[in-house]
């Protein structure tokens, strides 16, 4: 996130300062001072709350990662698949990866587990976010039938080395 405008405002530094300034003499002045500190900077973010938030649901945007998936070209969804997973397991029917993207990250979890149910050639599969693994099992001879799925197999074969 940038921050085009770099201005501080006038009112929150005064009263920092002064509020540090004060440290080492009245107890009474410093906490007056505070006050005074915490006030106006309740009352700046009350006046940026809509920029904090726009700034917000940018960041929250570039983070959604199915929805960046989805613009991807076929040939882009495979490269970033596998840059981002790692083959810990594979047997002809049976894939065990790990994705450091899912790691204790439910929402990714839960959007990766609605995705795979929309995949007819995958079997059965299990979503861990605790592990930031997911276990695929699938049939090979309908894999056989999706070329998408076929490529995807043979770059999985060629990462896990066997």
């Amino acid at each position: 996130m940038q921050i085009s405008n770099g201005r501080v405002d006038l009112g929150l530094a005064l009263s920092l300062l002064s509020s540090l300034l004060s440290l080492p003499f009245n107890k009474r002045y410093h906490v007056w001072l505070g006050v005074c500190f915490s006030l106006l900077a309740l009352i700046h973010t009350w006046q940026h709350r809509r920029q904090a938030t726009y700034y917000l649901q940018k960041e929250r945007q570039h983070m959604d990662l199915l929805s960046q998936y989805k613009k991807f070209t076929q040939p882009a969804k495979k490269a970033y698949l596998l840059q981002n997973i790692q083959v810990l397991h594979y047997i002809r029917g049976r894939v065990r990866l790990y994705s450091q993207l899912l790691l204790n990250n439910a929402s990714a979890a839960s959007e990766l587990n609605s995705y795979l149910e929309t995949i007819p050639e995958i079997s059965h599969f299990s979503v861990n976010p605790a592990t930031g693994s997911v276990l695929i099992q699938y049939s090979p001879e309908d894999v056989a039938k999706n070329p998408l799925l076929q490529d995807l197999e043979r770059l999985v074969e060629k990462q896990y080395g066997r």
